[in-house]
């Protein structure tokens, strides 16, 4: 399967477009999305696309799905629209989309590369859904868990919210304040340079 390349990020990577293609098909319908939830995926990272490849490939012989993901080099791979119903979040998936990350560990260097990747997708939705450039607020739940405020918030916080406590993504390194910066300097600017 060829990339197709949406959109060329100054100062990052590149957007590629797989919806539609099959790669990664959505677990079900049409959802409105409250809030995105960053995990990392536990792929290792590679050049070029085939990490984008591999993780697909892991998530459906799960019969798992996701919305988005980012590299280190700052690449985007839009999977399915970010309105979809795809499983990512126990506890969330209806009330959420989500991206993951690529990294083997929690305790893998952040690029600032792939932080504007992820800055890229949080103008992304913010543009296509409202989902606002700021951390959520959720809360606890059996099972499930409620939004209180729209926004981003971590797999972690969703696991521990559901009664879960099982995941600890996207980890200490995510920069939560400098993806918020970067994503209001592409809104303004077009691009990450300078930022």
């Amino acid at each position: 399967m060829a990339d197709k390349v949406l959109k060329e990020l100054r100062g990052a990577g590149k957007v590629f477009d797989y919806r539609g293609t099959g790669l990664l098909p959505a677990n079900g319908g049409v959802i409105q999305p409250l809030i995105m939830v960053e995990h990392i995926p536990v792929v290792r990272n590679v050049a070029g696309t085939g990490d984008f490849h591999t993780l697909a490939g892991v998530l459906r012989a799960q019969g798992l799905s996701l919305q988005a993901a980012t590299d280190r080099e700052g690449n985007v791979a839009l999977y399915n629209n970010l309105n979809r119903l795809c499983f990512q979040a126990k506890g969330a998936n209806q009330v959420s989309c989500g991206v993951e990350h690529m990294h083997m560990t929690i305790a893998e260097e952040w690029t600032k590369q792939q932080l504007r990747a992820a800055a890229w997708l949080w103008q992304y939705a913010e543009h296509m859904f409202g989902i606002p450039l700021r951390v959520a607020r959720i809360t606890s739940g059996p099972g499930r868990v409620g939004v209180l405020r729209r926004g981003h918030t971590s797999h972690r916080r969703v696991a521990t919210a559901a009664g879960f406590n099982d995941r600890v993504d996207p980890g200490p390194g995510y920069d939560w304040e400098y993806v918020r910066k970067a994503a209001l300097f592409f809104k303004s600017h077009g691009h990450f340079v300078g930022v």
